[in-house]
């Protein structure tokens, strides 16, 4: 009689963790598992839709998928890859404004654990507060054309956080300069992995440098909240 009790009990406590576990978990990550990609728009895989308040509540544990994971691979030719830093250098020396992110099809990429973007500095390009620092996730960068310096590391000068409408924005800082930092050269093929939290200064030479930045979020921060 005493050890049919005791199972009783284990079972009551069983079935409460179970309830509790399942009561944390929001349900827009159990529908992030299955079904067809919510974010599709005429067969494109779109970016998310920013829907986090600022500053973000602290994450619950297990954190929560991102719902528009692409379900297909995705291939770029390095011509094509080329052809986008072409595009762009000739749109400096015309004067025209092109999002860098148009020179490649399914560009900004997004999932649930990284996102790429093309980025394009002009070889005129004015200076500023082009030093940033990202404490919510690392970049891995891969330069598509042009050449370039990249300074990493060090600590950012006059670091202030990036505000958006009025609103700072958690993790994100700008600043003009970097001290104590490395200095790399850059040019078409090179590779650049930049942790999280370190301050970085990309700058063109004449051509323009244009490159890819894969952000990988470690699951710190929402992405609504990524720079």
């Amino acid at each position: 009689m005493r050890r049919i009790i005791d199972f009783g009990w284990l079972g009551i406590v069983v079935v409460g963790g179970y309830l509790a576990g399942y009561a944390v978990v929001p349900g827009s990550s159990v529908a992030a598992q299955g079904g067809t990609d919510p974010n599709l728009v005429n067969g494109q895989h779109q970016p998310p839709e920013w829907k986090t308040t600022i500053p973000a509540p602290q994450l619950r544990q297990p954190t929560p998928l991102w719902p528009n994971q692409p379900k297909d691979a995705t291939y770029w030719s390095v011509s094509d890859i080329r052809s986008a830093h072409r595009m762009l250098s000739e749109a400096d020396k015309s004067g025209k404004k092109i999002d860098p992110n148009s020179t490649l099809h399914d560009f900004p990429y997004w999932t649930r654990t990284h996102s790429c973007f093309v980025t394009h500095k002009a070889g005129s390009a004015p200076t500023g507060n082009t030093a940033e620092q990202h404490a919510g996730y690392s970049q891995f960068v891969v330069i598509m054309g042009g050449t370039g310096t990249v300074v990493a590391g060090g600590e950012m000068q006059r670091k202030t956080p990036l505000s958006e409408s009025g609103q700072p924005i958690p993790g994100e800082y700008r600043g003009p300069s970097i001290t104590g930092g490395a200095t790399f050269r850059l040019k078409e093929g090179d590779w650049v992995s930049i942790p999280p939290n370190t301050p970085a200064q990309f700058a063109a030479d004449a051509g323009g440098l244009t490159y890819m930045v894969m952000k990988v979020n470690a699951m710190l921060y929402p992405w609504d909240l990524i720079r």
